[in-house]
């Protein structure tokens, strides 16, 4: 039989936990945040909503995502996100887990409940609903989900403030495709441990992309995260109609063949059969070395772009003829909160504006 869920308890939890101030340093607290850091907004609130059932009724089973799962403590979850988590987001969170009206109409809350065998892209999503389910195997009563719940809440607060640096920013006039291009070279002035090659080129694929019929899904990455030790693919994923289509690495420091050799690899291990490699204006590489390495993967049959950064911005500005300037703008702050950056990146955003008179 399946469990309930009292809202108006929960509602008070979830007050009672946004208004404290633990914050804690397990483990599980730190598979909490990388989620939180994460990409996947459906899991996300998965998260919240999975931790506020149990942290409101003991016998729940934070795994179930709906009434009728094969288990014990089975719940509604769908109910409970609708009714409590949404409101309370709306009104508390600034929208910072993703701003959705019904989280768990997605097709990663559309399982009974969170399973390894449940169907996922590989990667981040895939390490997200592994988390997931070690997190709550691991929290059995409502007093520990109560404490993860206020914790997460706390980090949730600190990234609504760093947020706030990015919003509202209005520029007062549309600058041409030259004054575009002028502000992105300005951009680029500094580099921020190559942050701001992959904020511009992360704004750039977003913006030609949406520009076909085709569905395509631009992931940009926490920069220098997709190494050995990453589940990402490349800095800037592409995916269409679903599927991994291609990636692109951005290098704005020295780099070696094993970097380029690394990336390509990584590339061609999940299917592509093309792939892009940017290095920004702080890189420095053996070129001939590199050349013969591309001509050999090319001669394998894997096709590669290889573009210094100014080369690739001019090109893709002249192919899709920004029109919205606004828009790019918007681009620009949406990617830097992607892929997390930090705060000096946020204020040079500010001061590059600040010193072309773009601010509104």
């Amino acid at each position: 039989m399946a469990e309930n869920v009292d809202f108006n308890k929960a509602n008070r939890i979830l007050n009672e936990a946004f208004e404290n101030d633990e914050v804690l340093d397990d483990s599980i607290s730190r598979k909490i945040i990388s989620i939180l850091k994460g990409n996947h907004k459906t899991y996300k609130y998965i998260l919240i909503n999975g931790l506020l059932a149990k942290a409101t009724n003991q016998m729940i089973n934070a795994l179930a995502l709906q009434a009728g799962a094969p288990m014990q403590g089975a719940f509604d979850a769908r109910s409970l996100c609708h009714n409590v988590l949404v409101p309370f987001e709306r009104t508390h969170l600034e929208n910072a887990l993703g701003g959705s009206n019904e989280p768990f109409l997605n097709k990663p809350a559309r399982f009974t409940h969170l399973s390894n065998s449940n169907a996922v892209r590989k990667g981040a999503d895939k390490a997200a609903l592994n988390s997931l389910i070690s997190i709550f195997s691991q929290i059995d009563n409502s007093l520990a989900a109560q404490s993860y719940l206020t914790s997460a809440l706390q980090y949730i607060k600190l990234q609504i403030k760093e947020n706030r640096l990015l919003q509202g920013i209005n520029i007062k006039y549309n600058p041409t495709l030259l004054e575009t291009l002028n502000f992105i070279y300005k951009f680029l002035e500094k580099s921020f441990e190559g942050e701001t090659c992959s904020i511009i080129v992360g704004a750039l694929e977003k913006n030609y992309h949406k520009k076909f019929k085709i569905n395509f899904e631009v992931f940009a990455h926490k920069v220098n995260q997709s190494g050995a030790s990453s589940k990402e693919i490349g800095d800037i994923d592409i995916y269409k109609e679903g599927d991994f289509y291609y990636s692109i690495e951005i290098k704005d420091k020295n780099f070696t063949l094993h970097d380029l050799e690394h990336a390509f690899d990584k590339m061609k291990s999940q299917g592509a059969n093309k792939g892009q490699f940017i290095f920004g204006p702080h890189a420095s590489f053996d070129k001939d070395l590199l050349k013969a390495r591309i001509d050999e993967f090319e001669r394998q049959g894997f096709m590669v772009m290889f573009n210094d950064i100014f080369s690739y911005c001019r090109m893709i500005i002249f192919k899709t003829d920004i029109t919205e300037k606004q828009e790019f703008i918007d681009l620009i702050f949406e990617t830097a909160l992607e892929i997390n950056c930090k705060k000096e990146t946020t204020i040079w955003i500010h001061t590059v504006l600040e010193e072309l008179e773009w601010k509104g």
